[in-house]
């Protein structure tokens, strides 16, 4: 037993006190041992090493250096890619990024744990405070295993910036997929209020979620998560209609249609404006304002071609709001 404990402390030794640019020594290995309540000969601790190395950790030895792990299962730069998407992630609270920011830096020496916190701030970040966002995808990756419905409570904010339940009712749904969109988490559901369409619920304003003992009602539509992710503005659900949009031929549009769209885009010229392209994509348009929003956002550059009722919606939606917010 005291043979297993030792090895154990070895392995912990390596991890944390050891990288691609420290090294420790067979007499420091040693010392650090004695310190844990483990006596063990120069020996005893090179057989040690090479049960570890055996077992699957890549420890190097370097002549007037000493021993060091060489590899991780994680590379730092991976490491702090994930540590910066755990900042940004608004779903999360700070008290939820710090645990997980911790066990990131475990992954580590302790000499390169501080490049992971290094200029990430969360204190001046957009937090939620929902504490029950773990809870939640725990219970919602249960209820995908086994094919359960769930209920909760769904929350908005108030003039008070108090969460209140929305409609004062708990809501049922199956849960089809958890999607990551913009800062948020997003639950892609078949909600019973709109039986033939998939709906999406933020995760951070879910709250007492419980398990139901009725299998999952699933839309006659299979759900395709990439095409619905690409088409979803804002993740509003609804209904899908193929819209046909006219960009100006210049790099910055494309790179904007690709980044929305993917590079399985199809980018055709226009035939009518040669310095202009165009592509028929499908986009939500049941609730069509967040749509309406990116359109806008391009100054007059992007517009609707088709379908014509989409194109006067827009129009309509446009004169109208100038007339009631800027003519007063």
């Amino acid at each position: 037993m005291n043979s297993k404990c030792r090895l154990l402390t070895l392995k912990e030794m390596f991890e944390k006190y050891t990288d691609s640019n420290h090294y420790i020594s067979i007499e420091i290995i040693q010392k650090y041992l004695n310190s844990c309540g483990y006596s063990a000969h120069k020996v005893t601790i090179k057989d040690d090493i090479e049960a570890l190395m055996i077992s699957g950790m890549d420890i190097e030895y370097i002549h007037n250096k000493g021993y060091h792990l060489k590899k991780r299962p994680f590379s730092i730069s991976i490491l702090k890619i994930l540590a910066d998407a755990i900042a940004s992630f608004r779903f999360l609270t700070v008290k939820d990024s710090e645990k997980l920011l911790k066990l990131l830096e475990s992954l580590c020496s302790i000499y390169e744990a501080p490049i992971l916190s290094r200029k990430i701030t969360l204190t001046n970040r957009i937090k939620l405070d929902n504490e029950q966002v773990f809870d939640n995808i725990d219970m919602i990756n249960f209820a995908f295993r086994n094919n359960q419905q769930i209920s909760f409570k769904y929350y908005d904010y108030d003039i008070n910036k108090q969460l209140v339940l929305r409609n004062g009712e708990k809501r049922r749904c199956s849960p089809c997929a958890l999607v990551m969109c913009g800062e948020h988490y997003y639950v892609v559901s078949h909600y019973e209020k709109y039986p033939n369409i998939y709906t999406n619920f933020r995760l951070d304003r879910m709250k007492n979620i419980e398990l139901l003992n009725l299998s999952c009602n699933q839309p006659d539509e299979a759900l395709d998560l990439e095409q619905y992710i690409k088409a979803s503005f804002s993740m509003f659900g609804g209904k899908s209609e193929y819209v046909t949009l006219r960009f100006p031929l210049e790099n910055k549009y494309c790179n904007v249609v690709i980044d929305r769209f993917g590079k399985s885009v199809i980018m055709l010229r226009d035939k009518e404006l040669y310095n202009h392209f165009t592509i028929h994509v499908p986009i939500k348009t049941e609730f069509p304002q967040p749509f309406f929003a990116w359109v806008f956002s391009f100054n007059g550059k992007v517009e609707i071609l088709s379908p014509s009722g989409l194109r006067t919606a827009y129009s309509e939606m446009l004169m109208n709001n100038l007339i009631s917010c800027y003519t007063k």
